[in-house]
C-alpha cells in the first residue's frame, strides 16, 4: 500500500515537472509568423486576450478579466495573478510573452490541466486564429485530387481539381502530356475554392508563354511580379475555363491571368471575389493557413469582393449571376462547341 502511495505521488510531481517544462511553441510560432508574414499590422492585444479569455471555456474553474493596463487571472474565484498589460499592442513579442505567462500560470494553479496542456495550447491557437481575417484559419489538411476525362469524339481532355495544393500542377501536366494532338482541354473551376498561391501559379504557366501572370503586394507595400516561363504545353490550342459563385483564391487567379492574357475563355458566372494569398505552414498535425499578401491580375485589377465576370455568361437566363443548376452539362457543351468551332 505505501509502495502504492509512493508511486502516484511520484507520478503526480513527474507530471507537475513536464507541466513547467511546457513550451506553447505552437502558440510562439503564430506570434512569430504573424509579426514577420501576415498581409497586414495587427493589435495583438486583441489577439492575445481575446484568445486567452477561452481559458474558461477550456476549463470553467479559469476566469481572466482585464483593464486598460492590467490583466487579472482568477482560479475557482480566487486571484491567483496580475499581470501589467504591453503598451504596444503591435508588439507580437511582448504579447506572446504575456500568453505564455499566462498559460504557464494556469498550469501551475491546476493539476487538471497538467495532462491537458497539448489540447489547451491547441484550443487558445485556434482561438487567436479565429480573430484574424475571414480565410486565414487552422484546420486539417485538406484532400486535393482532380477529375478527369477524355472526349475521344472531340479529342478534348477535361480536368476538374478539386483545390490547388502542392504537386497538383505536376498532375495537371502529366496528365495533359499522357494525349497526343489534343484539340484543346476544358479546366473545370467551378466549386474550386483555392490552395496554394504557388502551385495556381504553376498551373496557369503551363499554358502561358513568357507573359506576366499575376502580381502580389503585402503589408510592407511590397510589389512582386510573377513571369510565366517561355513555352506553353498546348502550343497554343484553345482552352475552356469555366467558373461559378464558389471559384475562388487561387482558382480566380488561374481563369483571370488565362482570360487577360487572351489565352483561353471563360465560361459560367462570376468567381466568388478573394484575391487574397495564404501561406501554408504545418504546426504539428494542423495546417495554418495565414493570409500573407494580396495578388492582383496581369492588368492590375483587384478581385476582392467583385469577382471575375465570365466572357460567356450561362447562368438562368443568361445571367452571370445565377447558375443554371438545372444542368450541370451545359457548361461543358458550351465549351466542347468553341473548342471544335476552333478546327472547323
Amino acid at each position: 500500500m505505501l509502495r502504492k502511495f509512493w508511486c502516484v505521488l511520484l507520478g503526480f510531481y513527474l507530471s507537475i515537472s513536464q507541466a513547467y517544462a511546457y513550451e506553447f511553441t505552437k502558440i510562439a510560432e503564430l506570434f512569430n509568423k504573424l509579426q514577420n508574414k501576415y498581409a497586414a499590422n495587427l493589435d495583438f492585444e486583441d489577439i492575445a486576450l481575446n484568445g486567452l479569455k477561452t481559458l474558461s471555456q477550456f476549463d470553467n474553474s479559469f476566469k481572466l478579466y482585464h483593464s486598460d493596463s492590467k490583466a487579472f487571472l482568477y482560479h475557482q474565484n480566487n486571484l491567483v495573478a496580475t499581470y501589467m498589460l504591453p503598451k504596444e499592442k503591435n508588439n507580437a513579442a511582448l504579447w506572446k510573452d504575456l500568453t505564455h505567462k499566462v498559460l504557464e500560470t494556469s498550469l501551475h494553479s491546476s493539476p487538471n490541466l497538467i495532462t491537458h496542456s497539448q489540447s489547451l495550447e491547441t484550443h487558445i491557437l485556434e482561438a487567436m486564429v479565429s480573430r484574424l481575417d475571414t480565410f486565414s484559419r487552422i484546420g486539417n489538411i485538406p484532400s486535393a485530387h482532380i477529375v478527369s476525362k477524355f472526349d475521344e469524339e472531340n479529342n478534348i481532355v477535361y480536368l476538374k481539381p478539386s483545390l490547388f495544393f502542392s504537386g497538383i500542377s505536376g498532375d495537371i501536366q502529366k496528365i495533359i502530356s499522357g494525349y497526343a494532338n489534343l484539340n484543346g482541354i476544358i479546366l473545370d473551376l467551378r466549386g474550386c475554392k483555392g490552395g496554394n498561391f504557388n502551385e495556381a501559379l504553376k498551373t496557369a504557366d503551363l499554358f502561358l508563354d513568357g507573359t506576366i501572370i499575376a502580381y502580389s503586394s503585402n503589408s510592407k507595400k511590397k510589389q512582386k511580379y510573377y513571369n510565366a516561363t517561355p513555352g506553353d504545353i498546348l502550343l497554343g490550342k484553345p482552352i475552356a475555363v469555366l467558373t461559378d459563385s464558389f471559384t475562388a483564391s487561387a482558382a480566380e487567379l488561374i481563369a483571370a491571368a488565362l482570360s487577360e492574357q487572351s489565352r483561353a475563355i471563360v465560361i459560367g458566372t462570376k468567381t466568388y471575389g478573394k484575391n487574397s494569398i495564404q501561406d501554408i505552414y504545418q504546426i504539428d498535425d494542423q495546417i495554418l493557413f495565414l493570409t500573407s499578401g494580396y495578388f492582383y491580375t496581369p492588368s492590375g485589377k483587384s478581385l476582392q469582393n467583385v469577382g471575375l465576370m465570365p466572357q460567356i455568361c450561362t447562368g438562368i437566363d443568361n445571367s452571370c449571376l445565377l447558375p443554371d443548376t438545372r444542368d450541370s452539362l451545359k457548361d461543358i457543351r458550351i465549351a466542347t462547341k468553341l473548342i471544335k468551332r476552333y478546327f472547323s
